[in-house]
């Protein structure tokens, strides 16, 4: 189903099926909810009763196919509220939630109570903004106008990102978020083990930690893509049904 609800004087679109067990999924840096099929492989293999929500945190304006990135804050308020949004649905007994590289800090950082499971697919841990600064404007094509870089991607969309949300991103603490997270919640870290975009991220420090499961996908890059994404639907959906699953 298609909807949306209020956000401040905004309204967040949403796409979301009804069940007990809802899942909510947060997409990563620059990327739509939809994109390159990463969630929407894991929806498609849910088990029955379970439902799930996918939502955008940056703005489409699909007249010029533009996206407007938005900072991490308002990243993390717009989980909150679809968070909250969720749990007051008709039927709904418990939520899990699933995050994909820079949508696994915002959970960190919202760290929510009483969710049933907590997924975090190649979750950065090193630090954010220069790195993505560099790797975004450099691209070709991409200009800065007036503090805003315009940069076009493969896809066709073109990404307005200000430097101010380069900015907030130097001042996260990836590893740190998710050590806080693990001192709070449990959860469980899926490692892309051929990661082409977290080349230099290291989960060493975190694999220790009690209250993390972690589990890898050989030879899977940073989307999980071609031969690793029906191992990683499988895992995912293993998890959420609390089934056992095989370190890969």
């Amino acid at each position: 189903m298609q909807g949306w609800i209020p956000f401040g004087d905004m309204r967040l679109d949403v796409e979301y099926e009804l069940a007990p067990h809802m899942v909510i999924f947060s997409h990563g840096f620059g990327v739509r909810r939809d994109s390159r099929g990463l969630f929407t492989d894991i929806v498609a293999a849910l088990p029955r009763g379970t439902g799930y929500v996918l939502f955008d945190y940056d703005d489409f304006d699909a007249a010029h196919n533009l996206i407007h990135i938005n900072g991490f804050d308002d990243d993390v308020r717009r989980l909150r509220a679809i968070l909250e949004w969720t749990r007051q649905q008709n039927g709904v007994s418990t939520v899990s939630l699933v995050g994909h590289s820079l949508g696994s800090l915002v959970i960190a950082d919202l760290a929510p109570p009483n969710i049933d499971t907590i997924l975090l697919l190649a979750p950065p841990t090193t630090q954010l903004g220069g790195y993505r600064r560099r790797r975004y404007t450099q691209r070709p094509g991409a200009e800065q106008v007036r503090g805003v870089w315009r940069i076009p991607r493969r896809q066709g969309a073109t990404l307005l990102i200000s430097e101010a949300i380069f900015d907030e991103l130097e001042h996260i603490d990836p590893e740190g978020e998710l050590v806080k997270l693990a001192l709070l919640r449990t959860f469980t870290l899926v490692i892309a083990e051929a990661d082409e975009v977290l080349v230099d991220d290291d989960y060493t420090e975190l694999m220790v930690m009690d209250n993390i499961t972690s589990l890898g996908v050989e030879g899977a890059d940073h989307l999980f893509s071609g031969f690793a994404r029906p191992q990683l639907v499988e895992l995912v959906t293993k998890q959420l049904a609390h089934q056992p699953v095989a370190d890969e």
